[in-house]
């Protein structure tokens, strides 16, 4: 049997109803409505942890982040870790990834230091942690930005996470660096003084005042990092043949803060037709029954709007925001349709499955907010998840309610693949009718690991087709919501008196879904 290719696109941080087949109705993505007309698209898809470099992780290698370990933002994925494109490799596969990995660290600045408990004398630094190796190293180095700004020509030990052929942006906006940055040296050796916001472009008068975390780059649209994805994209491609299968993930860094879409989309979108989400006029500090720990996220963001902590915003912020954020969203789109014509142009597209997602939502006006981390709501932890497949024809243009969630993707691939799932990967192929999930499980480290690498701040959320629990570490209290009766999540009924049973349930169901969820991964290697 013939195996299927797969090109697998990725947004970051975007969250599901930011495309038009996903109920949009002024964003334009009609290359991406295109792969929903064609394929099946899925209304509750959700992630496994609601960051970028833990639900990667989860992605590539089916497993929870309590399981494959990257629990948080700076701790790399193991280089030991089977990931999907390792084993498809070893099946023969060629394998590609383009654009943003964040498998592993992208900044070299140390965590804070993890206090060791109890009394006596202080341990040598080789006893510190229970664990003696930490993921550290050269062998951990290869995506730190800084240096490659200072050495854009360096390269990376292949094969990288089972990928033999990788092209890596990292960073944010038009700060990217990465291989991108010997490109763009190439293209144009003054290209790297035009980025950020001291090189930025003056806005028209009437615009007024910028929001946070935005400005207009002086970089052109064909210099732009979503460009370089594309045409990296488009050249990969353009190497294959029928004989051979193969994987490409194609990351855009995109559509994540700061907000700096080049030439004709900054303008693309006026700020005053935006709509803004229901939830915008009720804030976080309107939600009966959180204590002030589970907010911490939502006060760092209002000491430090430049970071990456949740910031609460106006109208016209909001606005201007989410319209800059639909014109990056456009040039990804754009980038997708030249990539698909391409998989069109070498006659691949027809035994190739493409899908579509994103690393994790945005607040862009919930609850009056923006960026993520803090609170789980639906615009956070559910993405979009498209899967277009020649095999599936009949089911074009439908949408599943079949709940699913990021450790789904790497069992799903192989199973198309023909291939059988190794042992330890806890996702589940979302097409596999005998064994469809009740319910998903979100992991989240909490805001204060950021500060404290041992705080007990852990969020754990379950999702059912219905309701929505969350419970949170250090305090005991927690979040329920009615996702029939109340979709834009207002009214937290924790402590309604009303819905003590329901809760009860939910716990108990949550429980069970972290028994199932356990580390599988060691098998026995003899009897006794």
């Amino acid at each position: 049997m013939k195996r299927p290719n797969f090109v697998i696109f990725m947004t970051d941080q975007q969250r599901a109803d930011h495309l038009g087949c996903y109920g949009n109705r002024i964003v334009k993505t009609p290359n991406i409505d295109q792969l929903a007309s064609d394929g099946l698209r899925f209304k509750r898809f959700y992630v496994s942890n609601p960051i970028c470099q833990p639900n990667r992780a989860a992605l590539m290698t089916g497993q929870m982040p309590s399981v494959n370990g990257v629990r948080q933002n700076g701790i790399p994925l193991d280089l030991d870790s089977l990931t999907f494109a390792d084993v498809l490799r070893d099946a023969g596969y060629n394998t590609g990834y383009i654009g943003k990995a964040h498998f592993q660290n992208v900044t070299n600045i140390p965590a804070p230091e993890r206090e060791q408990r109890g009394t006596g004398d202080t341990l040598s630094d080789n006893s510190r942690n229970s664990m003696k190796r930490q993921r550290s190293g050269k062998r951990y180095e290869c995506e730190i930005r800084q240096q490659w700004q200072q050495h854009p020509e360096q390269e990376i030990p292949l094969p990288y996470y089972g990928f033999d052929h990788v092209k890596l942006c990292i960073g944010h906006g038009d700060q990217i660096e990465g291989h991108y940055s010997a490109w763009l040296n190439e293209k144009d050796p003054e290209a790297a003084a035009k980025r950020g916001p001291q090189a930025s472009l003056p806005t028209d008068p009437s615009y007024g005042a910028l929001p946070p975390q935005a400005w207009r780059t002086a970089l052109p649209e064909h210099l732009y990092p979503t460009r370089y994805v594309q045409e990296q994209a488009c050249e990969f491609l353009a190497q294959q043949d029928d004989k051979t299968p193969f994987v490409l993930i194609v990351s855009f860094p995109d559509p994540h803060h700061p907000f700096t879409p080049p030439g004709r989309y900054w303008s693309m979108y006026d700020p005053q037709e935006i709509e803004l989400p229901e939830s915008f006029h009720h804030s976080v500090d309107a939600i009966k029954g959180l204590s002030p720990s589970a907010l911490t996220a939502y006060r760092w963001g209002k000491e430090q709007r430049e970071s990456h902590w949740p910031i609460t915003v106006s109208q016209d912020e909001a606005r201007k925001a989410i319209a800059l954020n639909y014109g990056s969203i456009s040039m990804v789109d754009d980038a997708i349709g030249e990539v698909m014509a391409q998989l069109s142009s070498v006659g691949l597209a027809d035994d190739t499955v493409v899908a579509f997602t994103s690393d994790h939502g945005d607040y862009m006006g919930d609850h009056g907010s923006l960026l993520k981390l803090g609170l789980h709501f639906q615009s956070l932890i559910r993405v979009p998840f498209i899967w277009q497949d020649p095999q599936l024809k009949e089911r074009a243009g439908q949408c599943s309610t079949r709940l699913a969630s990021a450790i789904d993707l790497a069992p799903t691939i192989l199973q198309r693949a023909g291939l059988r799932i190794p042992v330890g990967i806890q996702g589940r192929d979302i097409f596999d009718q005998s064994k469809p999930a009740a319910s998903v499980l979100i992991e989240d480290p909490g805001i204060d690991v950021f500060a404290d690498s041992d705080a007990a701040s852990a969020v754990y959320t379950l999702v059912t087709q219905s309701w929505r629990l969350t419970l949170f570490e250090h305090s005991g209290d927690g979040e329920l919501y009615s996702l029939v009766e109340d979709p834009h999540e207002l009214n937290n009924l924790w402590s309604d008196r009303g819905s003590q049973n329901i809760r009860a349930s939910l716990e108990h169901q949550l429980l069970r879904r972290i028994i199932e969820l356990r580390d599988k991964r060691l098998v026995a290697t003899a009897r006794a």
